[in-house]
Formats: structure tokens, sequence, C-alpha cells
């Protein structure tokens, strides 16, 4: 039996403390037409790889933008800030959860994040 992989989301890869702006196209997984996010709610968790089960070290709602050809609010944003990220380094999980207006919940999956060790914090803390 194969285990489906949860890790489908695109790879983040930076330095702790770079300032972030991440982009994700939302799309119906069948057809690929852009699903708009109008009324609906977002939230971009991230979790250290090894402490799954535990709480998410980082919790941000995300923000709708429209699309590049006008056709749909189908783009999820968040930026993570210097502040945020600094002190991280090593292997994360992040997690897009979506409520839409009638509170359903979708998770498309999960992604894998690498941040890299700021050799320079005191730096950014000032």
């Amino acid at each position: 039996m194969d285990i489906p992989n949860p890790y489908t989301l695109p790879t983040i890869e930076f330095v702790g403390g770079e300032s972030q702006e991440l982009l994700f196209n939302v799309y119906f997984y069948k057809n690929r037409k852009p699903f708009s996010m109008i009324g609906c709610t977002s939230n971009f968790s991230v979790v250290d790889f090894t402490n799954k089960k535990g709480s998410p070290i980082l919790n941000k709602s995300m923000d709708v933008l429209e699309n590049g050809d006008g056709s749909a609010f189908n783009i999820l944003s968040v930026d993570l800030t210097p502040k945020e990220t600094y002190e991280l380094s090593g292997k994360y999980i992040y997690q897009i959860t979506i409520r839409d207006v009638n509170g359903n919940v979708e998770i498309p999956k999960q992604g894998l994040m690498y941040i890299t060790n700021n050799i320079n914090k005191s730096f950014i803390q000032k």
C-alpha cells in the first residue's frame, strides 16, 4: 500500500530573518479552474518537523488577492516578518487552512519549509 505524500505544496527555503511574501494560487482540484476566495478566511501555520504533533510556532491569517488577469480572487498571501523567523532554523512543515462562508474547512495538504540559521541575529533584534 502506498502512503500518500502530504507535502505537496511548494518547498520554501530562506535564511531566518529574511522578509518573505508567500503567494499561493488556489484552484479546484479536478478542473484546475481558479477557486474564488471571496468570503473565505484562511490561515498559515508552521510547526517544527521534529514535533509534528506539537502546537504551531507561527500562525498568521492570510490575505486574498486578485489574480493577474483579474478573473478571480484566488491568490492567498502571507508576509513573514524578520522578527517572526530570525530565531528559527531547521526543517518545518507549513499548512494552509481555508474556511468558506458556510464554515466548511479545506486543507490543501502541507509543504516543507527549510530555514537556514541567521548568523547575525543581533542586527535584526535592534
